[in-house]
Formats: structure tokens, sequence, C-alpha cells
């Protein structure tokens, strides 16, 4: 196919998909200036940028896969270099010097459109009778180039004078040190403070270069990670149109930036574009000279210009918006849905093989470490609406698995031990203050291992079970049969010194998700082994028959651990942990039981408070399951809508903290709606309809469209409470 043809193509693509998706006011998300501003942030699941009220200042960039090692501190996901940042003299004062929230600034808007990916900013600057300026800024990061971003400056002075603009790249400050590696305390910040010492990874820049070109100008360097010496290619190319006569350009440098100036006078009146076309190439993604490659990515993305790139990366973006759920009754719940869609895919893509961060690639925050919130929160809805992305979760997790056997040797195990906090290399890096986590958290090598069993039952895939979800599966199971200890007087096993999922119930016995979870691992190992015909150890059968779930049959329910509240008293029984049992394990339990476990968490919601994360927001999914109208309203107020700062839609971890955008929440929200909403189930004998289908109150319809179950593709559609199934 020739270059016209594809062309053709790719219009009649995108004209297909205007018509099916016209602009949307539920994928739109706008604010006018705001004092109370939490960015939020865009991204192609490789790398991201991160919003500012101005639209031009530098923000904080991340990629996949580059983390630093600094002396005596943990690994941390590294801050790419400032690329983003242009600055804008208008014969008097620099655009970027501004304060957002002065009077010098007039009908503002910032928008973000997460049905195209974009991030659209428009403002005047109006700094006295004689300098006033409209400007017009479009951001995207390409969705159908990974390594590509680019950024539309358009601006219309209303006087004619000499103006300066200036397009850098920086290396950021360097970060003074904490030694996480070896302080076993710290000081924890107030409940609402960011923590200080999740700062990020730093990447220092040589090589650095730049020149003048025919169409305007070109920077470029190295950036390689500090301890882990990870490389990245990073070009920028500056391109305009409009410009008579042609400006003057100064290229500039110092030892860790390069600067493209462009001078020149303008007409009042008249509309100036200037384009940052940006290019990363890590070396996890080529084995070729990254600055060439770099380079040759810029060179064909300013043949392609502006249009064609936006034009290829919009279809891109709406071929993924397909998949969509759609809510009819409450624009609010509707654009919240999308918003949590949005950024979890501006996290994640296919092909990756990486987890997730806690905060996706919005912050530096937990390290940008990989949790179990990756395998247990955030996989499953990608599971049914991508599972090609989905994919990439569980195959970070295999490419991880030589670690997980490493660090079971390291602790005197067997099998696979999955840390707890996960560098991008599968290395266990929880800081030292948090160490007893590392060695005692232990439900994250089942939920690793739960994971991978899911994807198989949703896809249908044998050969990723043959070939890698087997081994993380059978490894896990023997890292149990290590870990259980045999209670000869009651004919049980049991698992001692465990921290909870709660993570302030610390040393207890018979932790009951972990248990749980360790029954439902070793059950699986048996299961894909008979799949197989692969041969067993026949520990993980007799452990499994007698592993010891603590249940207290006196009042039906179950308590977080055996004995809690013995001495705590009653309220350690309300926990949102056990209802994990429930869903997503699926354990079989009595309807009383059941009943019970979920009055106990929302009692503990009034005394423990509620998180966007962990087994409080399923309860709405339980509520659900059990008919219950009333409580179902309440965990979505409870767990879901106090969450969210503006203007944007990004999830805090509680309510008060600023600590966003928290992923987890949004994953776990989205299984609300997916699992809860229709009544749904991924089990073994396929997608089944659990109980009948509930909906909140003010929803008249939910439709799940285009969702995928093997190798098939869906609508579900909830109304009247009847759930219809449609088959593409």
């Amino acid at each position: 196919m020739n270059s016209l043809k594809k062309l053709f193509f790719l219009y009649t693509v995108i004209g297909l998909f205007t018509s099916i998706f016209p602009q949307d006011s539920n994928f739109l998300l706008t604010t006018e200036k705001t004092q109370n501003y939490y960015p939020c942030y865009i991204g192609n699941g490789h790398f991201s940028i991160s919003s500012s009220q101005l639209g031009t200042i530098p923000t904080e960039s991340y990629m996949i896969k580059l983390y630093d090692k600094g002396e005596k501190d943990v690994p941390r996901i590294a801050a790419l270099p400032e690329w983003n940042e242009i600055n804008y003299f208008n014969g008097e004062k620099w655009l970027n010097d501004l304060n957002i929230n002065s009077s010098e600034v007039s009908n503002y808007s910032q928008t973000i459109d997460m049905q195209s990916g974009l991030l659209h900013t428009s403002y005047t600057w109006n700094d006295s009778i004689n300098r006033k300026t409209d400007i017009d800024i479009v951001c995207f990061v390409s969705r159908s180039n990974k390594g590509l971003a680019l950024i539309k400056f358009e601006f219309k002075p209303h006087f004619s004078d000499e103006v300066k603009l200036n397009f850098p790249i920086k290396e950021r400050q360097k970060p003074k040190r904490l030694a996480l590696d070896v302080l076993n305390k710290i000081d924890f910040p107030n409940a609402d403070e960011w923590p200080y010492f999740w700062y990020p990874g730093f990447v220092k820049l040589s090589k650095i270069q730049g020149e003048k070109t025919d169409y305007g100008a070109k920077l470029w360097a190295q950036a390689q990670s500090v301890g882990r010496n990870i490389k990245v290619g990073l070009a920028t190319e500056i391109f305009y149109y409009n410009v008579e006569p042609r400006p003057q350009i100064t290229i500039s440098k110092t030892s860790n930036s390069a600067f493209a100036e462009f001078r020149f006078k303008t007409q009042a009146g008249k509309k100036y574009e200037f384009y940052k076309l940006v290019s990363l190439v890590p070396e996890f993604g080529s084995n070729n000279d990254l600055l060439n490659n770099a380079i040759k990515v810029l060179d064909n993305s300013r043949k392609t210009g502006y249009e064609n790139l936006l034009a290829i990366h919009q279809a891109e973006w709406n071929r993924l918006w397909q998949t969509d759920i759609i809510i009819d009754g409450d624009n609010e719940l509707q654009k919240i849905v999308h918003s949590m869609m949005f950024y979890l895919i501006c996290s994640a893509d296919a092909n990756t093989n990486f987890g997730i961060p806690p905060m996706g690639l919005s912050t530096s925050g937990y390290f940008g470490h990989i949790f179990w919130d990756s395998d247990i929160y955030m996989f499953p809805p990608l599971l049914m609406m991508h599972p090609q992305i989905a994919k990439s979760l569980v195959m970070f997790r295999y490419h991880t698995l030589k670690s997980a056997i490493e660090n079971a040797k390291l602790n005197h195990y067997k099998g696979a031990m999955y840390p707890w906090e996960s560098d991008e290399i599968g290395k266990e890096s929880t800081p030292f203050f948090a160490y007893q986590n590392a060695i005692k958290e232990n439900h994250i090598v089942g939920d690793v291992a739960f994971a991978q069993w899911q994807y198989f039952n949703a896809t249908g895939d044998t050969a990723y079970m043959k070939k890698y979800g087997a081994e993380i599966i059978r490894q896990t199971a023997d890292f149990w049969v290590s870990r259980v200890t045999y209670n000869k007087e009651k004919d049980r096993y049991e698992i001692h010194n465990l921290i909870s999922v709660s993570e302030s119930d610390k040393d207890v016995n018979n932790e009951t998700y972990t248990n749980a979870i360790a029954k439902t691992n070793l059950e699986l190992a048996v299961k894909v082994s008979n799949l197989l015909y692969l041969p067993q150890n026949p520990r993980w059968e007799i452990i499994s028959e007698k592993m010891f779930i603590p249940l207290n049959e006196e009042q039906e329910c179950h308590p977080p651990y055996e004995n809690a509240g013995a001495r705590e008293g009653a309220s350690r029984f309300w926990t949102s942990v056990v209802n994990l049992l429930d869903y997503p394990l699926q354990m079989k339990m009595s309807e009383n039981t059941k009943r019970n476990d979920l009055t106990n968490a929302v009692k503990s919601l009034g005394v423990h408070g509620a998180g966007a994360m962990m087994g409080s927001n399923f309860l709405s999914i339980i509520a659900a399951e059990l008919g219950n109208d009333s409580l179902l309203n309440l965990t979505i107020s409870k767990t879901l809508k106090g969450y969210l700062k503006p203007p944007f839609n990004v999830l805090s971890e509680t309510q008060t903290n600023e600590s966003v955008n928290f992923l987890t929440g949004a994953g776990s929200f989205l299984q609300q709606v997916i699992f809860g909403y229709t009544g749904l189930r991924i089990t073994d004998e396929g997608l089944v309809e659990k109980y009948k289908p509930m909906l909140p109150t003010g929803i008249i319809k939910l439709i799940l469209r285009n969702f995928k179950f093997r190798n098939q593709t869906y609508d579900f559609v909830v109304e009247n409470g009847r759930l219809t199934t449609i088959k593409k």
C-alpha cells in the first residue's frame, strides 16, 4: 500500500470512528482557572506527561521500566528530563513567570479530552494595555507512535514588537537522597501531605547537542538513570508556520541542558504556530543507536505533519473507546467512569510486559513500585475491556519469576516468593523501615497466581498457560508448601507470623485472607497440572484440603485473623479485608456469612475509615450480590466520590490527602461497575451471571460495549433488573 493509499485509508477509518463517536461531553473534563487544582496526566502506556495550569511550564514525565538506584536508596521510577517546557517573552515579561490566578489572565479554559487523549489549554494574557496575547496550547502523547509526543503552541499578539520563544530540554534537579535501604525508622507526614520520601529517581543528561534546521531547530541528548544506567535517546524538533520574516534562531547549551531560542517581530492580530516534537527511544526498546533512532522518529514525524499525526493518534484512541461503559441516567457517574478508564489506559499498553504502579505513570508515588494492586485491582477490568493490555500485567510476573525464585531462597523458602514491592526487574524493593511487609505480607504470592488463572479463564489462552502461567502457579504453590505449619493436634495447616492486608495487624497467625489465597493457589496448581498433564507435588492437594480458614461459627462471620478481638475488642471483627473471600476469590460460604461479613465491613468504615482501595471498594459488589440496594448506594458514596479531586477527577488514596492519581482505586471502582452491577463472574465454567443485576439509584441502563471473553465480543446490557447478553 503506497503512502497516498495509506493516508486515504487512514482518513476513511477516522471518518468512520468520528461518525460512531461524535465528540461527547461525557469525555470532556474542563476547568476555568482555579486555586484548587490537582494535575491530571496523559500517556500512552509507555510514557506520560502531567498537566500544568499554564500549559507551558515543565512538569513531571515518567516512562515504564526507567528506574534509578541511588546509594543506600531504594530503586525509584525516574522522572524523565524536562522536555515539555515552552516559554514566551512578550517584550516585557516571560509567560512562565506568570501567576495563573492573577488578573492578567482571562478567558481561561483547560480541557482534557479523554476520547482523543488531548490536553488543551487556552487563555488571554494581558499584562498591560499594549501587551495582550491570546494563547492556545494542545499537547498529546501519541497512542500510535509509542515514543512520540507533540505540543502545538499557538499565540496571537495584539501588538507589534519583537518577541522570543524558548524551547529547552533540561536535566532535573538531583534529589536529596534518604538512605531508605538502611533506615529502620522514618517520620511520616500528615495524612494530607505528599510523603517527602516519594521523590522521583534521577536521570542524567549527556551528549547534549543542537542545530538549526531548514524548518526550525533540533536538540538531542542521551539520558541515563543513576545506578541502573538505563539509557534513553531524547530528541526534540521545533518547527513553525506563519512566521515572516524567518526568526533568528540561537542554539545554546550547558553541561545539563540545551535551548533553542526564536526571536522575531510580530504583527498585531496575526496568529503564529510553533510545534515541539519530542521523541524518546529507550534502550530496552531498541538495540541500535538511541540518539539516531530518536532523530529519525522526529524526521519522519515532521514529514507526516501535525494534522496527520493528530489524526492517527485520535484514531487509535477511538479504536480503544470502541470498548466502553455507557451509563444512562447519571451524567456525573458517566464522566467518572470514563475518567477511571482513561487514566488506567494511560498507564498501560499491549506488549510492554510491565505492571502498573499504584499511581501509574502519573507521579513517583510509592516509588513507582509494583504491588498486588496491579494483579488484583487494575488487572481485572482491563481483562475484559482490553485483554491484550491486561496480558502485559501477567507477563510482567513471568519475566520477573526468576527474581521471585531468588527471593524465596534468600528468605529460606522454596518455590517463588514474589516481592511485596517490586522494582522493574522484580527485585524486592520495600524500604527498610517497612521491611516487615516484605517478609510477612505474603498474600501477594497467591495474588500473582490468582491473576494468572483469571487471565486463562477469561481468554482461554492455553498456549499462554503452557508457556508462562503454569510455571508461575506451580512455583508459587511450592512457596506455600514451605511456608505453612502443620498443627498435629488439630490436624490442619496454618500460616504464622503474618502481616494482614490491613497492615495494622502485625505478627498475627492465620490471617484469613492470606490463608484463603494460599489455599486457592494450591488448588490452582492442582488444576493447571491436571489440565496440562504435568507432574504434581502431592502436598499441594493435601495442604489445600486441610488449610485452616478462620471462621467464627457462633457469629457466622470471618474474623480478620484467628482470635481477633480476644484482647482488642469486638471492633477487630469489623474489617473489609475478609470480604475479599467472596469477591474476588469466590470462596464457598453461606449467605448468612457473606451478609455478616459485609455488615462488619460497613461498621469498619465508620470506625477505621475508608480508602479508595482494598476491600472497601468491593463492598458494593457484595451488596449487589445480596440484593441490598441501600448498601449498594452507600458504598459508592463512601468509597468513591469523596476521593475525587478537582478539576479532572483524579483519585486520592484517602479523602484528605494529596496522593494522586491513585489507579488502585480506579481499577477497583471499575470492578464495581463491571462485576458488581451486572452480577457477572469469571469462572472455570465460563462467564456466568451469578446473581440478578442491580443498578445504583438514578441509573436507567448500563451497557458494557464490546467487552471480550474467550475470543468473542459481547455487549452486556443491564436494564429493568435484567441482564441481556448480545454476542457480536
